[in-house]
């Protein structure tokens, strides 16, 4: 069932009017398309526009919650969910790809000194080294593409869905694991 432009323009708004899209403006799609898959039942059951909206406002609150837990911005502790702070890769840096296809950084940061910044520069290497390992093992999962498309070009999982000819759901799944995988072999060491 597709919906109409009306309800997508209703939880547009809705979602623009919820606090926690502050600071997560990057994810609004995915806030408004976990919103619509889970709010396709109720648009066929309520007429009432002022009901409507009063029911895609609990379900976009729990849509964005879901996102946000998922993407690893939010962490639930002690029945409350917390911001986590994220350490962007890097979010001045330069990135290139050398002549094997590896992703290389580059980290330019003034207020750091030198000790952070080699300490910074081997966990980003780190990072990118255990991405090679996880997509030489589950090749047929293009993690390595999936990230390279996501963090390094910054598109967006309807995009990523249509370069690489797979759903959004199963980027979304694979962007999950991927971060999962490369939590737990970061934390083995």
């Amino acid at each position: 069932m597709e919906i109409s432009l009306e309800h997508r323009q209703i939880i547009e708004d809705i979602i623009r009017k919820n606090p926690r899209l502050s600071g997560n403006e990057d994810l609004f799609e995915d806030f408004c398309s976990e919103t619509i898959k889970r709010s396709l039942s109720v648009f066929s059951s309520i007429n009432d526009v002022n009901n409507l909206e009063v029911y895609l406002s609990k379900i976009s609150s729990s849509a964005i919650l879901e996102v946000l837990r998922s993407s690893g911005r939010l962490k639930r502790i002690n029945k409350k969910y917390q911001k986590i702070n994220e350490m962007p890769i890097s979010p001045t840096g330069v990135y290139n790809i050398n002549n094997d296809g590896e992703l290389v950084y580059d980290i330019p940061d003034d207020s750091a000194n030198f000790e952070e910044k080699i300490i910074l520069q081997e966990d980003i290497q780190r990072i990118r080294d255990i991405i090679v390992q996880i997509d030489m093992r589950e090749k047929a999962k293009k993690y390595r593409d999936i990230y390279f498309l996501r963090y390094i070009k910054g598109l967006k999982q309807a995009e990523i869905s249509k370069e690489l000819a797979i759903s959004q759901g199963e980027v979304s799944k694979r962007l999950i694991d991927l971060v999962s995988k490369i939590k737990e072999a970061y934390n083995k060491n």
